[in-house]
């Protein structure tokens, strides 16, 4: 295929509530959607999912649309593409979550051109057609933490996964715990905990928790391996594992027991693939988790969760809990807590240009001419 045209459109989505982490708030989602279109007029999309500050990976969305514009498009404008992996052979992971709006993009593209789905050209297995959802709660007080649990409980969900911070987590859990004996519960300290703090981490141990991801401000994953040797509960690493060679450290020194795997924390499905193929050599659990994402990226998260190995349901739910409209059509919805996967060609979903372009605040366009 021969990339004649890339458009980027910078959204500026408002989200239904303020979404709050130890570490940041949030009341509008910022991305680039890039829309990549080949000699035959075919279509696709992908999204960059960096945040405008640098409090999850340090690459931000300026970075990634400067990248874009002058190093990346420009590597791949007007050139004969065999398959969108060959992207990363030409590009490195300098700037991971640019990289994989790109690939993603292309890879969308390709799969329409072969009249398959995703992970058909990706993934050469069996796949679930429907997945359980997952709710993510952020750092709330107790009584409205109880409230949403019941909401979505009704709703049919049944994993939460909990924000947490050093001070008041335990107690959060513990009352949670103490209402919800039952309930599949996870918790995401955000990097929130110090080493010292293991005493602490350790009292987690007794609320039978699926995991806890990312509890320290560290990078060190010999800390990590002292944290998991006193820990029952499974360590989950996230944001601490960017490339193939960090996690095969952290394998190495038994750092952790689960991982997430987010398709723009790691530069692209073609390194989604190698990480699972890792896991599964090495008994580590995986699971799919997501970012504050328009569904044009978030859809890409439901094709791999439908992968029938994945550990817990992931950090995926309805459109309409984030926004009051999505870029795609039909939306994500989370019917019983259960969403189908999409079996049309490609993402298996369309894209609502009108909605994409009432949200885009800058509009860029790439042809080499």
């Amino acid at each position: 295929m021969r990339i004649e045209r890339i458009e980027l459109f910078h959204v500026k989505m408002p989200l239904n509530f303020t979404f709050k982490t130890s570490q940041t708030s949030l009341k509008h989602r910022e991305t680039i959607i890039i829309k990549a279109i080949d000699e035959l007029g075919t279509k696709g999309y992908g999204e960059v999912v960096a945040f405008n500050e640098p409090f999850y990976t340090n690459e931000t969305l300026i970075d990634s649309k400067f990248m874009l514009i002058n190093t990346y498009i420009p590597k791949i404008i007007h050139k004969n593409i065999n398959h969108p992996f060959d992207i990363h052979k030409w590009i490195d992971l300098s700037y991971p979550m640019a990289l994989a709006g790109l690939e993603n993009a292309l890879v969308d593209l390709y799969a329409k051109r072969q009249k398959q789905s995703i992970m058909d050209i990706v993934f050469n297995e069996e796949t679930n057609n429907k997945i359980y959802a997952g709710v993510v709660l952020g750092d709330q007080d107790i009584p409205n933490l109880i409230k949403a649990i019941d909401q979505y409980q009704k709703e049919g969900y049944t994993r939460f996964k909990i924000k947490i911070k050093l001070g008041d987590g335990f107690v959060k859990l513990e009352a949670i715990r103490e209402k919800y004996p039952n309930i599949k519960l996870l918790v995401d300290a955000n990097k929130s905990y110090g080493i010292e703090q293991i005493k602490e981490l350790s009292r987690l141990d007794a609320l039978e928790l699926l995991c806890i991801e990312e509890p320290l401000d560290s990078v060190d994953f010999l800390v990590y391996q002292k944290l998991q040797k006193e820990m029952q509960t499974p360590i989950c690493l996230d944001e601490s594992i960017q490339t193939i060679d960090e996690l095969k450290t952290a394998i190495e020194l038994e750092a952790f027991k689960v991982l997430n795997i987010k398709i723009g924390r790691i530069g692209g499905i073609y390194y989604a693939k190698q990480m699972i193929d890792l896991c599964r050599k090495n008994n580590i659990q995986y699971w799919i988790g997501s970012m504050l994402e328009s569904g044009i990226s978030k859809i890409l998260h439901v094709h791999l969760a439908s992968l029938k190995d994945t550990y817990i349901p992931g950090d995926l739910s309805s459109t309409n809990r984030y926004f009051k409209e999505d870029i795609i059509k039909p939306e994500i919805i989370a019917e019983k807590g259960i969403i189908k996967i999409p079996k049309g060609c490609g993402l298996g979903v369309e894209i609502d240009e009108n909605t994409l372009k009432s949200f885009t605040i800058d509009y860029i366009k790439i042809d080499g001419d």
